[in-house]
């Protein structure tokens, strides 16, 4: 009975963290989406579309630097749920900006909410789960990621080509404010719940330490903090500028419709949620205790097939397809395992 009751908690907890997650990625792909539209409609120059992306992004990295022990200092599930809330009511005046100065406002709103959810569903998530299998269950939250951005762009090609780009970011605002109330509702710790989760290393009372704040520069001399910094810099430098640029890139290089420029970008995603599960899976059982070797050569795997559709974007439709979705698999699948599993181990 104890264990059918832990079980369910964590099909609940992670249910609830998978549509927490995925509706992050639901608010930020449209971006990518309706650049051409607003560089016709709002008079941007790909410039002032490059300031669009600073806008959003800019704010959620400075949140995650200067304010990371929200989650520890204040109730994990209140500031998740609030992060959604506020999220989905920026992404909703979105739809109804005049000009790049109030663009980039709501932009900088919807970044800046976004900021923390990542720290605090990594805190939900490790609570819950025993150590040995952390990595193949942040592979498989981190399919939410690209299931978000796939049916982001899906539905935000369908709405920019019948109803226009101001319909784009309201029905992600309406779930992303849904989803805020059900995780204000249902999360839970396993402290609150009385549960222990059996594999879990739970310090006795006597070892508890006592909460501290650390500086930027100490957190930098811990082991593999610079390392993984610099990891996780290169991943989302190159994934960002995939999910901001590459629809824009198809429309006017390739010269695809808006249509095909806008799904054939999930592509990357598509990628992302097939190699995720797998990646953090293979990681558990084939480099135990040394996950950082199985990710170099992932990378590597996945430089290679970045390099090989670049020199072949206009020779083969196939071509583009099959690398993408390698460089797709091998971009997004260590992500979540560096930025949470492993994350959590050093700093612990």
């Amino acid at each position: 009975m104890c264990f059918s009751y832990l079980r369910r908690c964590q099909l609940l907890t992670f249910g609830l963290l998978w549509l927490a997650y995925c509706i992050t990625y639901f608010l930020r792909k449209p971006l990518g989406i309706i650049k051409g539209d607003l560089s016709t409609e709002l008079l941007l120059t790909k410039v002032s579309l490059g300031w669009c992306d600073l806008a959003m992004a800019l704010p959620y990295a400075l949140v995650q630097l200067s304010l990371p022990f929200l989650s520890d200092k204040f109730e994990a599930r209140w500031i998740l749920s609030s992060c959604l809330l506020g999220a989905g009511i920026s992404a909703y005046f979105t739809s109804h900006v005049t000009g790049p100065l109030t663009l980039c406002l709501v932009l900088a709103f919807t970044g800046g909410f976004l900021g923390p959810c990542w720290p605090t569903l990594s805190k939900f998530l490790s609570s819950w789960f025993p150590d040995q299998r952390l990595n193949s269950v942040f592979g498989a939250i981190n399919t939410a990621t690209y299931s978000g951005g796939v049916g982001g762009s899906a539905l935000g090609v369908a709405l920019l080509e019948y109803s226009g780009w101001r319909s784009v970011f309201l029905p992600p605002a309406g779930l992303s404010i849904i989803i805020a109330v059900l995780v204000g509702i249902c999360m839970r710790t396993p402290s609150e719940v009385s549960v222990v989760v059996p594999g879990k290393i739970i310090p006795t009372g006597l070892e508890v330490p006592k909460p501290k704040s650390y500086s930027v520069l100490s957190l930098l001399s811990l082991p593999c903090v610079i390392e993984l910094s610099i990891a996780l810099f290169c991943l989302k430098f190159v994934r960002n500028c995939l999910y901001m640029w590459l629809p824009l890139f198809f429309l006017e290089y390739l010269n695809y419709s808006k249509i095909q420029a806008g799904l054939f970008s999930t592509v990357i995603d598509i990628g992302g949620v097939v190699g995720s599960p797998l990646i953090g899976v293979l990681l558990d059982y084939a480099c135990p205790g040394a996950p950082f070797l199985g990710v170099t050569v992932i990378l590597i795997i996945g430089s290679i097939a970045m390099a090989l559709f670049s020199f072949t974007a206009q020779f083969s439709f196939a071509f583009n397809v099959v690398f993408l979705f390698i460089a797709g698999a091998a971009n997004c699948g260590p992500d979540s395992i560096l930025s949470g599993s492993i994350s959590m181990e050093i700093g612990e």
